[in-house]
């Protein structure tokens, strides 16, 4: 069975990890201690952008067996009952090797109850138990977890770090004559996400005409729609009336959302020189990943009318 590219090529190790050089680097030095390893960590970052690969990774420098080695979707099993099998489970030893590791995937999805369950357990874990918690909305966690974890936050990548990646997987699949044109517009519609450039690569790999090629992966872009509606609104200073309409539209992650006003404003800046580009540029610089969509409400908000 043929494997998707974003699979084939995850990374299994930190070398292989592309990008995020300096949080690479501290997981590293935290994990490579002889003893003081911390029992918690929370990966923070946009969607695609590595989490779950890094907490794999760590549980591989851990020597943490895939029998003893449990990940829980928490979209899928958010209540207090799943936080109270885990602190069951806490107290069997590992089936192989020394540790157990617990992964909860969009750990902000936990109810209120759960979360302050599972803050007990981060508070007295035993010496044989690890957790790792991955979230794209940390805010959503309560600050008592948050305290507990050693925090990582996973960067969306730069277009340099993309189109390394895409090479990469071009040269390994042996594809020749991949057009520079299309690697430059899979890095505009990944939104920094090495697994949505995958997966856009992936689909478009084997389409031999240059122009179809080019055309599938500019269609291929978030909500593309309502975010150019937004941009457009902005740039014509409309009413907030008509701006706020066009947010309560728009459901991807406020993260993503300003990755792209950020890569269409700057298109409009170098193409036409509009200034006003330039003050959403900065008023869109910071992450919106500790304030979520209330982050990207102000921006809009505060943006000139």
């Amino acid at each position: 069975m043929v494997q998707p590219l974003h699979l084939k090529y995850r990374p299994s190790n930190f070398d292989e990890f592309v990008g995020n050089k300096g949080v690479i680097s501290s997981i590293k030095s935290v994990l490579e201690r002889k003893d003081g390893i911390p029992h918690s960590f929370l990966f923070t970052g946009p969607s695609g952008c590595g989490k779950t690969t890094l907490a794999r990774i760590t549980k591989e420098h851990l020597n943490c067996s895939d029998m003893d080695f449990q990940e829980l979707n928490v979209a899928n099993v958010r209540g207090i009952d799943t936080i109270r099998e885990i602190g069951q489970s806490c107290g069997y030893s590992p089936h192989e090797g020394p540790i157990k590791i617990f992964l909860l995937d969009e750990a902000q999805k936990l109810t209120s109850d759960a979360q302050n369950a599972l803050l007990k357990l981060l508070e007295d874990t035993p010496n044989h138990v690890y957790f790792i918690l991955c979230t794209t909305d940390p805010e959503k966690l309560i600050k008592t977890i948050k305290t507990r974890c050693h925090t990582y936050q996973v960067q969306s990548l730069l277009d340099r770090d993309i189109k390394e990646l895409l090479n990469k997987v071009l040269k390994k699949e042996e594809v020749k004559g991949f057009p520079e044109k299309a690697i430059d517009e899979i890095c505009k519609a990944s939104l920094g996400s090495p697994r949505q450039a995958l997966v856009i690569l992936d689909s478009v790999i084997d389409i031999a005409d240059d122009d179809e090629l080019i055309a599938s992966v500019i269609n291929y872009s978030i909500d593309e729609k309502s975010v150019i509606d937004l941009c457009k609104a902005l740039l014509e200073k409309q009413k907030w009336s008509v701006v706020s309409k066009v947010l309560k539209g728009i459901n991807d992650e406020p993260e993503k959302v300003r990755y792209a006003v950020l890569g269409y404003m700057d298109s409009v800046l170098l193409n036409d020189g509009n200034p006003l580009a330039a003050v959403i540029i900065e008023l869109f610089w910071e992450s919106f990943m500790y304030v979520g969509k209330a982050g990207l409400t102000h921006c809009c908000y505060t943006c000139p009318r």
